[in-house]
């Protein structure tokens, strides 16, 4: 039996990478999906991709970092489906700068989409969630979330943050029925990293035998990869998991 039957997902971030991963399998395990992203073009094919093949899912354009952009989203996504079971906060952005060079307006950036991002969706889907008798919110942190590399503080920071936001989540809804976790992906082979490793002239097997060299099972993971994990806390199997950072990282931070 699929795992999400019957079941309604709101998912930010979904048009690329770990989020559209996500979408898609959410979809194959029985869910109706919403999902939103900057990303219209893109976004708008994967739904239509989707609802081709027989699934259901809604996309709606949304920056997460604007409050009523984000309530917005949770209530299309209730009203599409009817109520709203699991919510996966996932969009996210870096940036490569040291406390030195980061200005003001960058944190603002940062934090207003790493952070108060998925606070506000939280904050829209709790309501519709414990009326509906609970379910769960999955964030995605990050290997971040407790380990540093060059030039990373501003992402290490919000990340760290989710890793306590989830925490608290998790401590504050138990009552209502939400389980709250997060997933801490290690080195992912997306499309951000696609953009990221042509920017620096390098090439993808570079990055791929960089990325080896720092997990023990000596290759970057996939999208796929850490979808499977996100639908393993969002689904009844982890009906006693609340509160806990999963790390999807090939064991890059027990090495």
């Amino acid at each position: 039996m699929a795992r999400l039957t019957g079941k309604i997902a709101a998912v930010t971030g979904g048009a690329s990478g770990i989020g559209e991963a996500t979408v898609r399998r959410f979809v194959a395990e029985g869910a109706k999906v919403a999902f939103a992203d900057r990303d219209v073009d893109r976004g708008k094919r994967v739904a239509a991709e989707i609802e081709a093949s027989g699934g259901q899912a809604l996309f709606v354009e949304a920056h997460m970092e604007r409050e009523a952009e984000a309530a917005a989203f949770v209530q299309q996504a209730a009203d599409r489906f009817g109520r709203l079971d699991v919510l996966v906060n996932n969009a996210g952005i870096r940036m490569y700068q040291t406390v030195v060079e980061a200005s003001a307006e960058s944190w603002d950036e940062i934090l207003g989409v790493n952070l108060k991002g998925y606070v506000f969706c939280a904050k829209a889907a709790i309501p519709v969630i414990r009326q509906g008798g609970g379910g769960s919110i999955v964030n995605v942190a990050s290997v971040r979330s407790v380990t540093t590399a060059g030039k990373t503080t501003q992402y290490d920071t919000t990340k760290a943050a989710v890793a306590g936001l989830t925490r608290g989540m998790a401590m504050d809804h138990a009552p209502d029925q939400i389980r709250v976790n997060a997933v801490c992906p290690g080195p992912i082979f997306t499309p951000y990293h696609e953009r990221r490793t042509l920017a620096l002239g390098r090439t993808f097997e570079q990055y791929r035998e960089d990325a080896a060299k720092t997990t023990m099972l000596k290759r970057p993971g996939t999208p796929e990869e850490v979808a499977a994990c996100i639908l393993f806390l969002a689904s009844d199997d982890a009906s006693f998991v609340t509160g806990t950072l999963l790390f999807v990282d090939g064991g890059a931070t027990a090495m």
